[in-house]
């Protein structure tokens, strides 16, 4: 396994540095409604953009949020948790937490890649 924030990459990934970890943003979102929840996912890509375009490296991947407990949990990639809290913070939207986290892939998304079968066609 994989030291905390670290990816665990198969051989050939290359999408992103040897270096970028992983990183978990958490809010506390108690109000928040449907149209409000996009504007703030719009807000996280375009500030990520903004940094990953000026030579830094961080990426927003996704978010999810838990509606009964009103917490929104938000994946990013990047050389450091200060890159992280850079874009999130450049996003104006208030966080209760950056954690480094380790990606635990389901049997649909395998550490390495299936060896290819017959005719060139990959195992699933």
């Amino acid at each position: 396994m994989s030291e905390p924030g670290q990816v665990a990459a198969a051989a050939g990934a290359g999408a992103h540095p040897a270096s970028a970890s992983l990183f978990i943003v958490e809010r506390r979102l108690p109000q928040i409604d449907d149209y409000q929840l996009t504007v703030l996912q719009a807000a996280l890509t375009a500030a990520a953009g903004r940094f990953s375009a000026r030579g830094d490296c961080v990426r927003y991947l996704r978010s999810i949020f838990l509606a009964r407990q009103g917490r929104l949990l938000s994946l990013f990639m990047a050389e450091s948790l200060d890159a992280v809290r850079a874009v999130n913070e450049a996003a104006l939207v208030p966080f209760a937490s950056i954690e480094p986290a380790i990606e635990l892939p389901g049997l649909a998304q395998p550490y390495l890649p299936s060896p290819p079968g017959p005719g060139g066609v990959p195992w699933r």
